[in-house]
């Protein structure tokens, strides 16, 4: 039974078709040529110089002297027009006509070109007065019509063939009646066995298989037949999302019969569209000239033809398994991933209609669901999988789902490091089978393919199909065009899709020999072979193939092209000691090698261990490998630009049925109608449109690759144009590399009160004391490289102000990390080498480092702590801390310095038992009861260009915000340095109290004054006094906690003390209020740069995939020219968009004119409009250059917004108005009335027959310009672009095309307008009007008049109507929407904007 929705889905396509079959009109236009200018009857006009068809003789002596043909001496002049030696008896008359009798005896052809005026020619009456006159001009009597035995002189005017009675059983029926009837058997006999074969199954209950086990299951490892950590499929891919689903197919020999029958059928249906189009131009001899038959036929055809290839399309991801039969997972050989569309939640009304009619006509349709046919895999061991988003899931038995294997090695840090011996060969092939290659296979699609694959979408269906009607109706020059363009879009853009699909191929993959131990041995095998568990040398110079802990060595690592990170990261071995849960992104990161980094520097720890890693994630499994996901897949953003496109595009569609109407109403009836009306639908929506955006993006991103700005994500180009809010990193982003080392300020306690307090500002390190001098010199963690030092720019600077050197290792090599030796000439120093003995790295979680010193001289151990002051404050021994320690921290900071602290510890080895037993302490034993001895202080600077580029973003219109993991005084500090604060502004620091639990918000500049400030009442009156906000990490996330931080988001300027996971809370908090951008240089900032719409890390590497955007200028100025070129690519987009909307316009005005006067423009004319004109100027417009400086506003991504639909509506009425005049004008000149073209004796189907008259040719000049000027007037630059005059491409084009369309109108007749039909004539017709005749071939007219010549005058005053027309346009254009009428109506009827405070 059928349910209400098939109903209605089967009634819309019924209707619809049935209406464009069945609907007739009548042509409303009459009396054409009954008045003159004053409302005089019009005399009955003379047919000039008409061509006179070809004369037929018994004898060639017959033929007038004017066209009696003349052979050389020794030849005959035979009956098919040739001269020869000898006319063999086979040869065919050319008098012959087709579907007639054949010619009794010889019959030969006179020449062509006779030509004469018929006196008072009455259009009724053609071939009657035609004959007549004719045989008068060649001075013969009783030339009779064309008879097959006449024995006379005949005209060859052939009559209407006559193939016999049409029975329907002519080949091509029989070929028509076997082709779709194997269609439909073939089909119903697949579906009746399919459902046969799936009863059982269905009967099974299709939800058990459609829907996947919420629950994971956990077993263990040594039950294979179960993965030892999954997760449920419903997650399988990096969004979480829930709504997918999987379906379970297999094969049947009968199934692929059929599908190959199907792919046969589709061919041979394409050929049967050719046979009907082969048939059109040759007489309809298949239907034995029934060309109403033939056209009706034809017409069915086509629908089945768009019907079926759009179906083929539509479910080209699916189609495959309708072909298979439907089974539980266990038997499947393929199985169909199905996610359901959804729509993000907004609040443009324009965009939820959108949305909302979208979401039911693809639920009507079943369209709201995207498919993905994986072919299901068998390991050696019998296991089913497939590969999802370059990700294998394993079927499970227990579950009876697909479930992706995750192999847990070890929670701990000691678990981790004690699997060092690597795994055996057997052990190795199981895991392998269950995760796969450590292999990144990306897809890229050769040329061949990807053209398929561009062309495999509805748009070009409906492209291509559209223009079969122009091959169809001898419109084929036209259709060759058309075709051009089409393909020429569509290779633009493969294109540059494929060259941004190879640079993420090259990216993603990655091959290399490595060294694994295996079965107890180091064998040489390729990177492809690592898996989870394995153990592999770590070699200078090689690219880590995976994600791995170091288990022995001191690694130096490039991170660059994976975080941003800008200098070489020191790494360390895992602690196989340390119980604590390994965290590789926390504090197990020091630790931890990430896939894609590149091994600077390699040195053993031990001197018999190989440097060597434990494998624990491979393929997409590691960091790089969601990366490549994420750019692969990506989230979906919703862009108001791309849901707006989506109701032009139906906005279009309503047009094309209005022409259809219109055709109905003013032009003629059924068939005819029917041609003409689908025909303007291929026209109306320009093929270029696509790729014009694709094409305005790319030259976004040349131009930001010169400027040293690499972008891996192309749409996110229109999204730079838009963004509202721009967070910054400090530190390397907004400030210098390198911090100034500024000295310490020493901890010295008071003899006679045993109480610390702060002493001298030592800025020279021979003031300082032994222990602050061996604490900067050995607490870090700076190494050398290729005799450079590399680490944390703070630890250099520190170092090298230390005056120490490091040396090789001595001693007890097993232990010691570093050896380093201080300066002899420092006095108070230390006399001789230290060893560091232990090491702890600093973490982000932790915010400080630790490390053990051996003096060998003294045996006693030192204990260097070193990090944030708040930290060490809360680690250190309470008695150690200074009384006005927050103050002085505060004081510094509040200047601009980098405050840190150091504290020591000295532990006597001989009280403790030896080296060896300290050895065994942890962490937490070594650092207790540590003191104060010193703030270790630097200066940090600013950039030089920083302030001028921050002012120029804030003069753009966006909100500039700070995200630093430094402290809040010295991120204020910044902020008012740079700029991002204005100055006057008073700036309220939150941070948390200890004491009351609760965010205690003070006065930076008076904080005992204003030490607790009631922050709602400051923000109520900040518009009498202007506030920013400072907050901490912990005042952060305690505001998060209460649900009030967004109430004080967009009011807070400086974000301090932000750990990696709190810069993404803070940079998605703030994408809710708009399009916000993210810069860093990487490291801690890498998950914020990913989260951002659009992010753009500061690295060094070309092609960093931390985020969209990557630049080695590390300057705030790349930030600038990124939002320059985006801003600079959307106004591009939107103009090329509205170029070739007003250019569907355009068509569709030229089609309303043609049907109301029954004319049309010459396929010249077309070729020139869509070839010479439309495409250079679309490709013009895309190359103007961005504005110099950033506009206080942005510009509009809405299509429907009153910016836009102004444009378009302004220049659409414009255009509307000039033509309209024209023709008025044209009605109103006595040369032109009483000679209007009338169509009434001509076919309309032969379109060629409707473009020799005024009409069109107004029409055309008119139009011509219009696309012309329109293009230039849309390239103006606003705020956003450079003025029109910067583009030269365009200009040279708008300049050249307006010179040749005026010459070609203002000159006497001419090459270039005859071949356009304009301006030109018949050449007798030329000759007697007194023009130069072009040497160039002239087809006769086909109108009385035999020119459409226009008077000198009256062109003149048409050049003038263009001319206004242009100038019209540019003064809309130029004042009303993009100058001051836009300013002052921008002012005073403001719509509804985010407020931001700069």
């Amino acid at each position: 039974m059928l349910n209400k929705k098939d109903i209605l889905k089967y009634s819309i396509v019924l209707s619809t078709t049935l209406f464009s079959l069945t609907v007739e009109a009548e042509p409303k236009w009459n009396q054409v040529n009954a008045f003159d200018v004053n409302g005089g009857l019009c005399p009955t006009a003379d047919y000039n110089f008409y061509s006179c068809p070809r004369l037929c003789v018994r004898d060639i002596s017959l033929c007038p002297n004017t066209i009696s043909p003349k052979c050389p001496s020794g030849t005959s002049y035979c009956i098919d027009g040739s001269c020869r030696t000898t006319c063999p008896g086979s040869l065919v008359s050319i008098c012959s006509c087709p579907g007639a009798p054949a010619i009794d005896g010889l019959v030969y052809p006179c020449l062509d070109g006779l030509s004469v005026i018929i006196p008072s020619f009455d259009i009724r009456n053609k071939d009657l007065q035609s004959m007549e006159a004719c045989s008068a001009m060649t001075g013969l009597v009783n030339v009779s019509a064309w008879e097959p035995s006449s024995t006379s002189s005949m005209w060859n005017i052939c009559p209407n063939p006559d193939y016999g009675s049409l029975t329907f059983t002519e080949p091509a029926f029989i070929s028509l009646y076997v082709f779709y009837s194997s269609c439909v058997v073939f089909l119903v006999l697949w579906t009746v066995y399919k459902r046969w074969q799936e009863k059982p199954f269905s009967l099974k209950g299709q939800k058990e298989f459609d829907k996947l086990d919420q629950s994971p299951s956990i077993e263990t490892e040594e039950d294979i037949k179960n993965p030892h950590d999954t997760i449920q499929f419903e997650t399988l891919n990096h969004y979480g999302e829930k709504n997918i689903a999987v379906k379970g197919y297999k094969k049947s020999y009968l199934g692929s019969a059929i599908f190959t029958i199907y792919i046969i059928q589709s061919f041979w249906m394409l050929g049967e569209i050719i046979m009907m189009t082969y048939d059109y131009y040759n007489g309809f001899l298949m239907f034995k000239g029934e060309r109403l038959v033939q056209l009706s036929t034809f017409i069915g055809m086509w629908y089945i033809f768009v019907i079926w290839f759009v179906c083929l399309v539509t479910f080209k991801d699916s189609l495959s398994n309708f072909f298979r039969i439907r089974c539980e997972y266990s038997k499947a050989q393929y199985v169909q991933v199905e996610k359901t569309t959804t729509f993000m939640q907004v609040d443009d009304k324009i965009t939820k209609f959108a949305q909302n009619i979208e979401t039911k006509l693809k639920t009507l349709f079943d369209f709201n669901v995207s498919s993905l046919t994986c072919k299901i895999h068998t390991t050696s061991v019998g296991k089913n999988y497939f590969v999802y988003q370059y990700t294998r899931f394993i079927y499970c038995p227990k579950t009876e789902s697909f479930l992706q294997y995750k192999l847990d090695l070890g929670k701990s840090n000691s678990e981790l490091g004690q699997l060092d011996a690597g795994l055996t060969t057997e052990e190795a092939k199981k895991r392998e089978e269950m995760l796969g290659p450590n292999f990144i296979g990306v897809h890229v699609p050769s040329i061949p393919m990807a053209v398929i694959r561009e062309f495999a979408s509805f748009f070009y269906v409906y492209q291509l199909t559209s223009l079969w009607l122009f091959y169809y109706t001898n419109y084929w020059k036209v259709a060759v065009a058309q075709t051009c363009i089409i393909l020429v879009a569509a290779f633009v853009k493969v294109l540059f899709t494929t060259k941004s699909e190879r640079r993420i191929k090259s990216m993603a993959e990655f091959s290399d020999e490595v060294t694994i131990l295996r079965n107890g041995s180091w064998v040489s095998m390729t990177t492809v072979d690592l898996v989870a568990g394995d153990v592999f040398e770590l070699k200078e110079g090689k690219t880590v193939p995976c994600d791995c802990v170091i288990l022995s060595g001191n690694i130096m690592v490039d991170e660059s092209s994976l975080t941003g990170e800008p200098l070489p990261i020191r790494k360390f071995p895992i602690d196989k000691h340390d119980t604590t849960v390994y965290d590789r992104v926390g504090s197990g990161k020091i630790a931890t090698l990430f896939a894609g980094t590149t091994l600077s520097q390699v040195q053993s720890s031990h001197t018999k261990h190989i440097p060597s890693a434990l494998v624990t994630q491979t393929g997409t499994a590691t960091d790089k490998g969601e990366l490549i996901k994420k750019i692969l897949f990506p989230t979906k953003m919703l862009f108001i630009f791309d849901e707006h496109i989506k109701v032009v595009f139906f906005i279009l569609v309503c047009c094309c049925v209005l022409s259809l109407v219109l055709a109905l109403v003013f032009f003629t009836t059924g068939i005819e109608a029917w041609f003409y009306s689908f025909g303007t639908i291929s026209q109306l929506i320009s093929p270029l449109l696509p790729v014009s955006l694709v094409v305005g993006q790319s030259v976004a991103t040349d131009r930001l690759r010169k400027k040293k700005i690499y972008c891996v994500d192309l749409p996110r180009v229109l999204m730079a144009g838009k963004v509202q809010l721009f967070c910054f990193d400090k530190t390397g982003t907004l400030t210098k590399e390198g911090l100034t080392f500024y000295g310490i300020k020493s901890v010295e306690v008071n003899m006679e009160t045993e109480k610390p307090s702060f002493g001298e500002h030592y800025q020279e390190t021979k003031d300082m004391s032994m222990h602050t001098q061996l604490g900067l010199a050995t607490c870090n963690s700076v190494t050398m490289l290729n005799d450079r030092l590399v680490g944390n720019p703070v630890d250099i600077e520190m170092f090298r102000f230390s005056q120490w050197t490091m040396s090789p290792k001595s001693g007890s090599g097993n232990i010691y990390l570093e050896t380093l030796v201080p300066p002899m000439d420092v006095p108070g120093s230390v006399s001789t080498s230290v060893h560091v003995i232990k090491r702890f790295e600093f973490v982000h979680a932790r915010m400080f480092m630790s490390v053990a010193i051996l003096d060998p001289q003294a045996n006693k151990v030192h204990v260097f702590t070193k990090g944030a002051y708040e930290k060490i404050k809360e680690l250190c021994d309470s008695e150690s801390i200074p009384a006005d320690y927050d103050l002085v921290t505060s004081d510094f900071a509040h200047y601009g310095c980098y405050v840190l602290a150091l504290a020591h510890r000295e532990i006597d080895l001989d009280a403790i038992g030896g080296l060896n037993e300290f050895l065994q302490w942890d962490r937490s034993q070594i650092e207790e009861s540590i003191k104060l001895i010193s703030l270790v202080l630097f200066k940090n600077q600013l950039k030089e260009d920083t302030s001028e580029n921050i002012r120029e973003l804030k003069h753009g219109g966006m909100r500039t915000v700070m995200i630093t993991g430094d402290t809040a005084l010295t991120g204020v500090y910044i902020a008012r340095q740079c700029g991002m604060s204005n100055p006057g502004t008073r700036v309220i620091l939150g941070d948390m109290s200890l004491s009351t639990g609760r965010v205690v918000w003070t006065d930076v500049d008076e904080p005992e004054k204003f030490g607790n400030v009631n922050v709602d009442s400051a923000l109520l009156n900040k518009e009498h006094t202007p506030v920013d906000l400072a907050v901490t990490g912990r005042a952060f996330n305690w505001l998060d906690e209460q649900g009030t931080l967004r109430n004080y988001l967009l009011d807070i300027r400086v974000f301090a003390r932000m750990v990696p996971n709190d810069k993404v809370r803070c940079v998605q908090m703030h994408m809710e209020h708009g399009i916000t951008a993210m810069a860093g240089d990487g490291g801690n900032d890498c998950g914020a740069l990913r989260a951002a719409h659009v992010g753009i890390a500061m690295s060094d590497a070309e092609a960093s995939i931390v985020s969209p955007f990557s630049t080695s200028d590390r300057s705030v100025r790349s930030c600038v020219e990124l939002i320059r070129q985006g801003r600079s690519a959307l106004a591009t987009s939107i103009s090329g968009y509205k170029f070739l909307i007003i250019y569907g316009q355009i068509i569709m005005t030229i089609n309303i004119i043609s049907y109301y006067f029954s004319v049309a423009l010459s396929q010249y004319v077309w070729m020139g409009i869509d070839l010479v004109i439309v495409i250079p100027m679309t490709w013009t417009l895309s190359q103007s250059k961005a504005a110099t400086n950033l506009s206080d506003q942005r510009p509009t991504a809405k299509l429907f917004g009153y910016q836009t639909l102004a444009s378009c509506i302004g220049l659409i009425a414009l255009n509307w108005l000039f033509l309209i005049a024209a023709l008025i004008m044209l009605y109103k000149q006595d040369w032109f009335r009483c000679h209007e073209f009338d169509s009434a004796a001509v076919d309309l189907l032969k379109w060629w027959l409707l473009s020799d008259n005024y009409e069109a040719e107004i029409t055309s000049f008119v139009t011509m310009f219009q696309f012309v000027n329109n293009g230039a007037v849309l390239n103006f630059g606003y705020k956003y672009r450079q003025s029109l005059w910067r583009n030269y491409l365009l200009v040279f084009l708008w300049v050249g095309y307006n010179i040749i369309l005026s010459y070609c109108l203002l000159a006497d007749p001419n090459r270039l307008g005859c071949l356009l039909r304009l301006n030109c004539g018949t050449k007798e017709v030329l000759t007697e009007l007194g023009y130069s005749v072009p040497s160039s071939y002239i087809e006769p007219y086909n109108i009385p008049l035999g020119h459409n010549v226009i008077p000198w005058v009256y062109r003149w005053k048409l050049w003038g109507v263009c001319m206004g027309n242009m100038m019209a346009a540019v003064v809309y254009e130029r004042v009303v929407v993009v100058g001051p009428v836009h300013d002052w109506l921008s002012k005073r009827y403001s719509t509804r904007r985010l407020l931001l405070k700069n």
